[in-house]
């Protein structure tokens, strides 16, 4: 079996993404709905037939993006990124070579423009991997390694694999809107984080929902839009739970696939720093898959080398009829068959 080679059959790796596209369109369509709502309150000034064109116009952009068409410069409009300089360049060329080695080359790096909290490298669209910053600050100033960073953009692009990620960009377009007002109002929040019970009023938003919706059905309400207000508070319960459900799915199978490529100490190394105490399940996790891994090697190590003995068997029995020319070349090619299946 070689490096690249998966454990499992192949219908667990269709059953599993057949469940992450069901997963997935649960977290996206709410979440495009949300930013189609986004959008038409927005620009609320615009006409009839300029919502309309509007409309047609991310219909359009749409069906590009699922193409496969102009994903670079949407990668980097909705991935808030750009294109590596040449000193970037420079520092991930040891950690991208291996990468590519090991089977999980991305098709593209991009570097964000400011760091997040977020992973260190994040996959976006069908073959784009966004790193952060400090990612390769800390490779230059080698307080990585090529290995700490080749985890951590093999591990994107095995859960980009895993995906589904061939409508990202799409589900990204209809959901630009709603991104925006979300990152609006973190930084908000961050700016007045010193206000006492501020997260409690966020969590408690459900229940501004429910007196939106029963105000628009009084006299003088509009119901559409308190149906609409309702709706738009339950989709951000729902969304957001959609994707951590997908996530934990994806990241689950892509711990694997790191696993199984010999990446399991430093991705468990990782692990530990980014959550601490609560890793210990998912680091049980990727090392029951390298341990997979090793035993499935061993098994097939030692199918090759029964094979060889009985090839070497009959080579040995043809040549007792004299078609061997001599017992010690037998001898010396047993010998060479166990030195390679030590």
């Amino acid at each position: 079996m070689g490096i690249h080679e998966e454990a499992h059959p192949r219908g667990d790796v269709r059953n599993v993404r057949t469940s992450t596209k069901v997963i997935r369109v649960g977290a996206v369509v709410p979440a495009g709905l949300a930013g189609s709502f986004v959008a038409v309150i927005g620009p609320g000034f615009l006409p009839d037939a300029g919502l309309v064109l509007a409309f047609l116009g991310t219909l359009v952009v749409s069906l590009v993006l699922a193409c496969g068409r102009l994903e670079a410069p949407a990668t980097r409009l909705f991935g808030f990124a750009r294109g590596l300089s040449p000193g970037q360049h420079a520092v991930l060329e040891p950690t991208l070579a291996l990468v590519e080695k090991l089977g999980l080359a991305p098709g593209r790096v991009l570097v964000r423009l400011t760091d997040t909290d977020g992973l260190p490298a994040t996959p976006i669209g069908r073959d784009t991997v966004i790193v952060e910053p400090w990612l390769v600050q800390n490779l230059y100033q080698r307080r990585l390694v090529t290995a700490d960073a080749a985890t951590a953009i093999g591990h994107a692009v095995a859960s980009q694999r895993m995906g589904p990620y061939r409508f990202d960009l799409v589900a990204r377009l209809w959901a630009f809107p709603r991104t925006l007002v979300f990152i609006t109002i973190r930084q908000i929040a961050r700016i007045f984080s010193w206000v006492p019970a501020g997260e409690l009023a966020w969590h408690l938003r459900i229940v501004m929902g429910v007196i939106a919706v029963y105000q628009g059905f009084q006299t003088g309400g509009n119901p559409t839009l308190g149906v609409a207000t309702g709706v738009l508070v339950a989709i951000s319960y729902i969304a957001p739970a959609a994707d951590r459900r997908w996530r934990a799915v994806v990241e689950r199978d892509a711990d694997r696939i790191l696993a199984q490529r010999g990446l399991s100490e430093p991705l468990i190394q990782f692990v530990r720093w980014r959550l601490g105490a609560a890793s210990m399940e998912r680091a049980h996790r990727i090392r029951a898959a390298a341990a997979t891994k090793a035993l499935t090697s061993q098994r097939v190590d030692a199918a090759r080398a029964d094979q060889a003995f009985r090839g070497l068997g009959r080579a040995a029995h043809d040549g007792s009829n004299g078609m061997l020319c001599s017992t010690p070349r037998l001898a010396a090619r047993i010998e060479q068959t166990c030195e390679r299946t030590r």
